[in-house]
């Protein structure tokens, strides 16, 4: 049996940078697993196909790693600076999409940890998978039960005196961890009767404690959802081109971090070392192609948007927030983006801003929906007839 002592453990993990470790057994999550089946069940995993995976998998690190012996769970915490407002022609991102893509920071200190027990622990046989957000596992039910802190309403995990604004990463090994059970229960580990993720939601995304309808979620409609935004959809997005802050901005729990403006963990999780707390619409309008997308956004999370839908959000939060002076950028993107989803809801957006100055303006957009009936697909064409048909005659 391979065995480490949880103190060498702390030790070794603080060279890696990694500050906030947790340690569990690998038996499988049983209650949670079941609560995950009646979430599918009812629908709220919308278009992500991958939770809708077997819940034994998703709850079983013996399933990731046969030998299992323990699971270590670290948080990283990234950008609580304070957000300045949002410029008139920008479109809001979340805190956790500010710097570099987290997947490979945190991935990259829990292999050096792995690396460091391995050589300085004689344990150059273990067995080890490495994650964060990668592998089918329910990590929030993983950092709850390595005492890291409870899962609140808001589904998030929630470490008391320190809040949400964390990543979670996990090492699933065949070493037993010394002094691994969980700390005694904290007082303070619940929300009580508070309720403010669930009513300061946007969009009513929250059907019940900790149960969240990803349909309608606005993390979910600006990253994973494909294709077209129905109506209602675009208007959920309001000023948000990639994820959502809300439900974690108003928890009472992350009033002293972000009162005390406490920055990133590490460089690469700061603002300063990626795209920060907005966007300019109209650099985003004008990105054509992938080569220039990739050239501004690689080695961030944005990525997992995908140009098309990262441009589709753009016009919607610059019809949401009526942006004047995005008429060119709107108009070119209708006309000559590759994508029809872009094109789609480019000629939607530019529609709108166009309907709120009437006159010469209104019929620079009669002209435009009459000539966006000629597109090659029937989704832009669709799309026209529909706004013409619910102008007033």
């Amino acid at each position: 049996m391979q065995v480490l002592d949880r103190e060498k453990l702390a030790t070794l993990a603080f060279r890696a940078g990694l500050t906030v470790v947790g340690v569990a057994d690998s038996e499988q999550l049983e209650t949670d697993a079941e609560r995950l089946r009646t979430w599918q069940q009812a629908g709220f995993a919308a278009e992500m196909q991958y939770m809708q995976r077997s819940p034994e998998l998703l709850s079983s690190p013996a399933a990731i790693l046969p030998g299992a012996r323990s699971v270590v769970t670290v948080a990283l915490f990234y950008d609580r600076a304070p957000v300045s407002p949002l410029p008139p022609d920008h479109g809001r991102v979340a805190r956790y999409a500010w710097g570099r893509d987290y997947h490979k920071v945190l991935r990259r200190r829990l292999e050096q940890l792995v690396a460091l027990v391995r050589s300085e622990q004689g344990l150059s046989s273990l067995e080890a998978r490495v994650f964060s957000d990668s592998v089918p596992l329910l990590e929030r039910a993983l950092g709850r039960k390595s005492a890291l802190g409870f899962v609140g309403k808001s589904t998030m995990l929630i470490m008391p005196g320190r809040g949400t604004f964390f990543f979670l990463g996990e090492i699933i090994w065949d070493v037993d961890v010394r002094g691994s059970g969980s700390r005694a229960e904290d007082r303070r580990m619940h929300c009580g009767s508070c309720q403010s993720c669930m009513s300061e939601c946007p969009t009513q995304a929250f059907v019940g404690e900790r149960v969240l309808d990803a349909g309608r979620c606005i993390s979910y409609l600006s990253i994973e959802k494909r294709g077209v935004l129905s109506l209602q959809e675009r208007r959920m997005l309001g000023e948000w081109i990639f994820g959502c802050d809300v439900c974690q901005e108003v928890c009472p729990f992350n009033v002293v971090p972000l009162k005390k403006k406490l920055s990133a963990d590490v460089p690469e999780l700061g603002r300063e070392a990626g795209v920060g707390p907005s966007l300019p619409l109209a650099e985003v309008l004008g990105m054509r192609d992938g080569a220039a997308f990739e050239r501004k956004f690689a080695g961030t999370a944005l990525m997992r948007a995908k140009r098309e839908g990262l441009l589709r959000n753009a016009a919607v939060v610059a019809a949401n927030r009526g942006v004047l002076g995005l008429e060119t950028e709107l108009l070119e993107a209708s006309r000559a983006d590759s994508s029809a989803i872009v094109r789609r809801h480019a000629l939607w957006a530019y529609s709108e801003i166009l309907s709120l100055q009437g006159g010469k303006a209104k019929a620079r957009m009669l002209k435009r929906l009459q000539e966006a009936q000629a597109d090659p697909d029937s989704g832009v064409v669709t799309e026209a007839r529909e706004i013409l048909a619910q102008l007033p005659n």
